[in-house]
């Protein structure tokens, strides 16, 4: 079957491959793959994994096959599934069943697709920095997959929300999606205003000045480290403060029974109309390499899905 596999020789480090076909071990699905989204951290860190590995988390599909033990799902059903092995920009696809969600039938598969990674870290982060109704809430990178959802869910909540965008370009996704935008390079430079809530997936040069922008008895979730950077902070930026400064990783942080739950919440929110997705561009996984390098280089708004 084909499949996109790390290679470290390739920039980004990926390549179209003839692979063997997978088979579920016990408590995992076979799903035929309808659609796969892409995240800008599982190609960076597609260069670290041995040659020929299979990537990829996110996959919306059927199921073809079922593992021992396996009885909540029949074959044929359609799902949505978080791959914590990696192995969705495949044709055939395996993940464990208790990371895998029914898919309403109302929730096409290039949406579906968009929300394991993207979404449940968006809904995950909102929780574990308890933002409520009239927080002021600063989120990074809002013009992005997992910014776009973030910006949705914490206006549903009746939160303040500030959307930080590189550029006027890329603002316009984050006031469509119902934020206030801070144009903003993600730098290192200072940072306007002051928030309650700072959801960060930049890291590097910017965890300072946000620090600095947080409000006394704020918190802070940092999610990712886009500027794949150290970060250099004095701690006197945060402690005096009282702020409390979390690290998120949808794999360590969300239990799969949790994980389930929000993956339906959403599938069902995305088929009533009330959680837009964007999808900017889809490629078929053969033609799929020219777009995930866009998607890479920061020429994407919203989501990049891969299809059969």
């Amino acid at each position: 079957m084909r499949a996109l596999v790390a290679d470290p020789a390739a920039s980004p480090a990926l390549s179209l491959a003839d692979v063997p076909e997978p088979s579920p071990g016990p408590g995992e699905l076979l799903l035929d793959m309808e659609a796969a989204s892409v995240n800008r951290g599982e190609i960076r860190s597609a260069a670290k994994q041995p040659p020929g590995t299979v990537i990829g988390w996110d996959v919306a599909g059927t199921v073809a096959a079922l593992g021992e033990g396996v009885t909540q799902f029949d074959t044929g059903e359609r799902v949505v599934a978080l791959s914590p092995d990696a192995g969705a920009f495949a044709e055939r696809v395996v993940v464990p069943a208790e990371w895998t969600a029914p898919l309403p039938a109302a929730c096409d598969f290039v949406t579906a697709a968009t929300l394991p990674v993207a979404g449940v870290t968006a809904a995950g982060i909102l929780r574990l920095a308890r933002a409520h109704a009239g927080d002021r809430v600063l989120v990074t990178g809002a013009a992005g997959g997992v910014g776009q959802f973030i910006v949705q869910l914490a206006v549903a909540a009746n939160a303040t929300v500030t959307g930080q965008a590189r550029s006027e370009e890329r603002a316009g996704a984050v006031r469509a999606a119902g934020a206030e935008v801070l144009v903003h390079p993600g730098d290192g430079s200072p940072v306007d205003g002051e928030f309650d809530v700072v959801l960060d997936g930049i890291g590097g040069p910017m965890l300072g000045p946000l620090l600095d922008a947080t409000a006394r008895n704020g918190r802070m979730v940092v999610y990712g480290n886009s500027a794949d950077a150290p970060s250099t902070f004095r701690v006197e930026s945060f402690y005096p403060k009282g702020i409390t400064i979390f690290g998120f990783r949808v794999f360590t942080s969300v239990p799969p029974t949790q994980i389930v739950r929000d993956m339906a919440a959403l599938a069902d929110q995305a088929a009533a109309g009330t959680l837009q997705v964007t999808v900017q561009a889809t490629a078929p996984l053969a033609e799929a390499l020219p777009l995930i390098a866009d998607l890479y280089a920061r020429k994407v708004t919203g989501k990049v899905v891969l299809t059969r």
